[in-house]
């Protein structure tokens, strides 16, 4: 899979996402909220166009994206000061 660019509008939606996790993370689990991101996920293959978007294309495209997404959260706790 050839991984794209993300444009500036993935990352304000990224950051909005973030701000409005974080405004519920006192109130729930972070076991909670995987589970409450991975329904998320689930809802929105289920919603893509059958006539474009097959099941294995999209459960692809999600699996590039949590290991993206997996890398790009240990390069930040492994680069944040404070480190032990």
């Amino acid at each position: 899979m050839s991984t794209l660019t993300a444009k500036p509008e993935h990352e304000v939606l990224y950051q909005e996402l973030a701000k409005l996790l974080s405004r519920h993370a006192a109130k729930m689990t972070s076991e909670e909220m995987l589970a409450i991101g991975a329904n998320m996920l689930g809802k929105l293959l289920a919603y893509q166009d059958q006539r474009t978007m097959t099941r294995e294309r999209g459960l692809e495209i999600i699996i590039h994206n949590i290991e993206m997404g997996n890398q790009q959260a240990v390069a930040e706790v492994m680069n944040s000061k404070g480190r032990a």
